[in-house]
């Protein structure tokens, strides 16, 4: 019986096929991978942006409130200054002191991305590394800040003012029976700390304001 001839060129092609629909494949699961990558980067920073765009409301509000808290605080050295009347000192003045709120950042995206090791996700290496700047250090700088001030205003200046300042029990006229716990030397100092405090911390909001912004346009110019 004659041995059958083995056609090597016909297995060559086979081999070539073989390998051509095994890289095909793995191009295709590849392109898919990316695909999802891609959505999931995408569905990420949707909601980065969105905690961006709640945290900068959030400074905002704050931001106005502690204006006003300022203007509070001023108007009690003045009225000191110009040795005004008791008269002129309203509730508000004496617990100025104390009203100021604090920033709360929205990081559980971010968080969630950097424990699941998802943050590679995003392509971009400048907006990957600010946003790390962000959450990393300029918002863990704020957090320090509010906490001094913080404490200057839940152990020093609310004691201070609660055990001192005796307020009116008119309802017809908001503020103080006694100006003189005001213009201590104690007061003077711990008021005008809070003071200084509270500018620093303007400054460092309106920077995280427009820190936000940024971020948020180099999202939207990804998406």
């Amino acid at each position: 019986m004659a041995k059958q001839k083995i056609s090597w060129k016909l297995h060559f092609i086979e081999l070539i096929v073989v390998i051509i629909g095994i890289s095909i494949a793995f191009t295709l699961e590849g392109w898919s991978d990316s695909k999802k990558e891609r959505r999931l980067e995408k569905n990420y920073l949707n909601s980065i942006k969105s905690d961006l765009e709640k945290d900068k409301a959030d400074l905002k509000v704050i931001y106005d409130s502690t204006s006003t808290v300022l203007r509070y605080v001023g108007e009690v050295f003045y009225f000191v200054g110009s040795q005004a009347p008791v008269e002129s000192y309203k509730f508000h003045h004496a617990t100025s002191g104390y009203l100021a709120t604090h920033f709360y950042p929205k990081n559980g995206t971010y968080t969630s991305m950097v424990n699941s090791g998802d943050l590679n996700l995003i392509q971009d290496f400048e907006l990957r590394a600010e946003l790390s700047g962000l959450y990393n250090v300029a918002y863990k700088e704020i957090e320090r800040a509010d906490k001094v001030i913080q404490n200057l205003s839940d152990n020093h200046i609310q004691p201070y003012i609660i055990s001192n300042v005796q307020f009116t029990r008119d309802k017809t006229r908001d503020g103080i029976l006694d100006d003189a716990p005001l213009k201590t030397n104690k007061a003077f100092n711990l008021l005008g700390s809070y003071y200084n405090l509270l500018s620093g911390r303007q400054s460092a909001y309106q920077n995280m304001i427009n820190k936000c912004d940024s971020l948020i346009a180099k999202i939207n110019n990804i998406n």
